[in-house]
């Protein structure tokens, strides 16, 4: 982990931490040329498994090299291979960004570069959080008009990603992502895969979110299609209005049933809890087959009307957007609700 000290390529100066996962460290970063802030996805080797990061470079020679092959049990990976797969993982990520950069709520990319024996992804810096965040902030659980919205700004970026064949592979409630201005955005594009390729040479079978994936996704041999990512939204719309993910999907396999999302909201509506059941369906072709049919109908039974509250911009407020007390929005309105809702 990099210190506030530091400054990166001589022009971006690290402010804070913004998160951590398996293979990268987010920083919060000032670009002195410009004086704009951005987003810094750092390669990180020290997440992985305690590997010692000496292997960096070697790792980052073998995925520059090659895609690395599939191997049936990830866990049999030597430590070099979890690092090339990592760090394919990130250089993926650059490549999507700058391929959907003129798709709306896609992640803006700056650039790319290597410091430190490792690799640096430099982004738009998007101010707000994560589903997931504003579930811990509505204690585990988003009122559905909130999770209507998100749902239908994901599926709008999906249908123009999914229309030039390609599909996403990690929709969760860490990845969709609703900005102080009520932008939805999709991040972490690290395990998107071409539709027209082989999807059995693709890291994304060896780096799935099981408590969303799909089951194409987890047994080899199937393909993935645009009803990959739908079963995916669904599980996270699920979880962000029943409050726990559904039963995975390998388990319901096995015969562990699917709860209703009746069962866990009372007052969900009866197209949200249709939507969320039918894009949960074990078998895709049994699923919407795209973002569009959903859209559909969402545009025919909801109107959606935001009003944000104007923020500085600040770093400061931005880093301390989890702890305020006051509401990121004024009024979220839909047609159903019979009077607005205060978000």
């Amino acid at each position: 982990m990099r210190s506030n000290t530091d400054l990166l390529q001589n022009r971006y100066r690290l402010r804070t931490v913004l998160g951590t996962g398996g293979f990268s460290t987010i920083y919060l970063a000032l670009d002195e040329t410009t004086g704009q802030e951005v987003s810094i996805k750092e390669f990180t080797a020290e997440h992985m498994d305690g590997l010692a990061t000496a292997l960096r470079l070697n790792a980052y020679d073998i995925a520059s090299q090659s895609e690395p092959q599939p191997v049936p049990d990830p866990s049999s990976l030597s430590g070099e291979e979890k690092l090339s797969r990592g760090l394919m993982q990130v250089r993926r990520e650059a490549e999507m960004l700058k391929l959907f950069g003129d798709v709306p709520g896609v992640p803006g990319v700056i650039g790319t570069f290597q410091e430190n024996e490792t690799f640096y992804l430099v982004k738009e810096y998007l101010e707000g959080m994560t589903c997931k965040e504003y579930m811990d902030r509505f204690r585990g659980r988003l009122p559905y008009t909130l999770a209507l919205y998100i749902m239908k700004g994901t599926l709008e970026i999906l249908k123009r990603v999914h229309e030039r064949g390609y599909i996403h592979c990690d929709v969760s409630p860490i990845n969709s992502f609703l900005c102080r201005d009520g932008g939805v955005f999709l991040i972490d594009w690290g395990n998107a895969a071409d539709l027209a390729g082989s999807m059995e040479d693709h890291v994304v079978r060896q780096a799935v979110n099981v408590r969303y994936a799909a089951p194409e996704q987890q047994i080899s041999g199937r393909q993935l299609t645009p009803a990959t990512d739908l079963y995916c939204l669904c599980a996270t719309i699920y979880e962000s209005v029943c409050g726990s993910p559904p039963a995975q999907c390998l388990a319901r396999l096995r015969g562990e049933p699917l709860l209703p999302p009746g069962v866990h909201v009372s007052d969900l509506p009866p197209f949200l809890a249709d939507m969320l059941t039918q894009g949960l369906s074990l078998r895709p072709d049994d699923r919407p087959q795209s973002a569009a049919e959903l859209l559909e109908v969402i545009d025919r039974e909801v109107v959606f009307g935001v009003s944000p509250v104007a923020g500085t911009g600040n770093a400061s407020v931005s880093a301390k957007l989890l702890h305020e007390k006051r509401r990121p929005f004024g009024f979220l309105t839909s047609r159903r609700a019979q009077r607005p809702m205060v978000l």
